[in-house]
């Protein structure tokens, strides 16, 4: 099962890296739970289900240009995984950039994630929101 969640957790990254949230949506269970920090400019902090999912990667997206993850660690516990690593990009007003480390625990049920939690520097993104990054 280890093998699985670690193929399934590259493939969102790679799919998040590429703006491809078709893929990301397919990933996901359609009662995904998606928990995020609400210091994000974009983000309310919790969403349900795919249009929940497409909302906050739709908003992230309306807010980020050249973001992406570089992931440096995956460590997997049956069907639960936590991604370590960092996470750029540059915001469409204003310029401001990030490269900050995150955490994003993932849970998976039968191939697909049913749940999901971020942990990220986002000092670093609301800096780089208002430009002072």
């Amino acid at each position: 099962m280890s093998e699985q969640t670690t193929a399934v957790v590259k493939r969102l990254y790679e799919a998040l890296d590429k703006a491809d949230i078709q893929t990301v949506l397919e990933i996901f269970d359609p009662e995904v739970e998606i928990v995020t920090p609400p210091s994000l400019p974009w983000s309310t902090g919790h969403y349900q289900g795919h249009a929940g999912a497409a909302q906050y990667f739709g908003g992230a997206l309306e807010h980020l240009e050249d973001t992406g993850f570089k992931v440096t660690e995956i460590r997997v516990a049956g069907d639960w995984a936590a991604a370590i690593g960092n996470w750029y990009g540059r915001f469409r007003a204003g310029g401001g950039e990030f490269d900050v480390r995150f955490v994003h625990f993932w849970e998976l049920r039968d191939g697909r994630v049913v749940r999901t939690e971020g942990i990220s520097d986002t000092d670093g993104i609301v800096r780089a929101a208002s430009g002072a990054a």
